[in-house]
């Protein structure tokens, strides 16, 4: 079972007790995917919330087209359908296991009660789905008044993950294709391969151990 301490790496429980995280470890179970495996799919009615471990998890929505709309790509200590601890109702895109990934799980049945135990979760939860909205707000805002190559900067900035290491780069997970960056602003994977390309070149990214690094992350937040 994972570690009730290791639950203060989400941003949920980062300010709860110690006594209130090893009351809480009880309520989660394990979960291992396999990639292509999906967690939930939109429109199924939502009974749990899910927090990523290790792998990678993709969130999509189907257009009416038939055609995929890559909304999100989720890592370690990410979590997904917060909103379900709130009220319930159906999942708004479906989550696909990209790589082999290890989540635990939270049935949203109970939660009042938990919540009425645990005050500082509820005012952790406020935080974290109001911090969610400030960055998707913002992401929009970018998206209506940059260039294409612009948006681009600012989705592989969202996408950042921390660096491994003291001293080393932010970095973008290998497992992301030129096609799925296209696939979430909309535009053409040539557009995308142009775009890295020239950063590249300008030493702003770098391609190091299969993984998109991040050099100058301050020129890619002011691309037009």
């Amino acid at each position: 079972m994972f570690d009730p301490q290791g639950l203060k790496q989400f941003s949920l429980f980062s300010t709860l007790t110690e006594d209130d995280l090893n009351s809480l470890h009880s309520q989660f179970k394990v979960r291992r995917y396999r990639k292509g495996q999906i967690l939930f799919a939109e429109g199924e009615i939502g009974s749990h919330v899910y927090f990523v471990v290790s792998g990678q998890i993709k969130l999509s929505k189907t257009l009416p087209d038939g055609t995929e709309q890559i909304l999100d790509w989720c890592g370690p200590y990410d979590s997904l359908a917060e909103i379900l601890l709130i009220e319930s109702g159906p999942y708004p895109v479906t989550a696909e296991a990209i790589q082999e990934s290890q989540v635990l799980v939270l049935s949203n049945q109970g939660i009042p009660d938990l919540l009425v135990k645990h005050p500082q979760l509820g005012i952790s939860l406020v935080r974290t789905l109001s911090k969610r909205l400030r960055l998707n707000q913002e992401f929009i805002r970018i998206l209506t008044s940059r260039s294409t190559a612009g948006m681009l900067a600012a989705l592989l900035l969202r996408l950042a993950r921390p660096a491994p290491n003291p001293g080393e780069h932010i970095y973008v997970d290998g497992t992301l294709t030129h096609k799925d960056l296209a696939s979430m602003i909309g535009t053409s994977r040539e557009l995308v391969n142009r775009s890295i390309n020239n950063w590249k070149r300008l030493d702003i990214l770098q391609i190091k151990e299969g993984r998109l690094e991040i050099l100058r992350p301050q020129e890619l937040a002011d691309w037009p």
